[in-house]
């Protein structure tokens, strides 16, 4: 874990204030960002300023914050208009590991709003369909409506576990 954790210092972008990705064919880090990036938040290295500007990015409606939320690419990145997969939908597996970090970080207020708003998204097509979706639109909260989004997919559940977990560590 040491090794991981002091290699990730190396990803840290000051500027942007975010872990980034490396570029392994010219080393350079890439600002295109992704609810992965908050998964870094799992180290103990992550210090109290670097927590706060992730932050930043979690609640900028550029890029991550939204009735529906998270993006699987930030709003504002050239990918997410296409609405398909991994290029702006929704997942619950990317949700819960973003949420597990923060909770690991001890952002609760990210915890509790990001539980509130998977909470809320799984609830919606729950009541209207009684569907529990493998993604979901970030624009309509939905995951009818695309071919690839299966309708009864366990790993949506992800998104009630958040909840659940956030509201038992109140």
């Amino acid at each position: 874990k040491a090794q991981t954790e002091t290699a990730m210092e190396t990803l840290w972008d000051e500027e942007f204030g975010m872990f980034l990705n490396r570029n392994l064919a010219d080393g350079t880090l890439s600002r295109r960002i992704a609810p992965t990036n908050f998964y870094a938040l799992q180290s103990d290295l992550v210090t109290d300023i670097q927590k706060h500007r992730m932050m930043e990015h979690f609640y900028n409606p550029e890029e991550f914050w939204g009735d529906y939320i998270l993006p699987t690419i930030a709003r504002n990145d050239p990918g997410f208009p296409d609405n398909n997969y991994w290029r702006g939908r929704i997942w619950a597996p990317t949700n819960f590991l973003a949420y597990a970090a923060m909770k690991y970080a001890g952002l609760k207020e990210a915890c509790n709003d990001l539980a509130i708003k998977s909470e809320e998204l799984i609830l919606k097509e729950w009541r209207l369909h009684g569907h529990v979706h493998e993604n979901y639109g970030c624009a309509d909260g939905m995951g009818c409506g695309l071919e690839n989004s299966d309708k009864f997919y366990h790993w949506g559940g992800l998104l009630a576990y958040i909840a659940l977990d956030n509201e038992e560590n109140q």
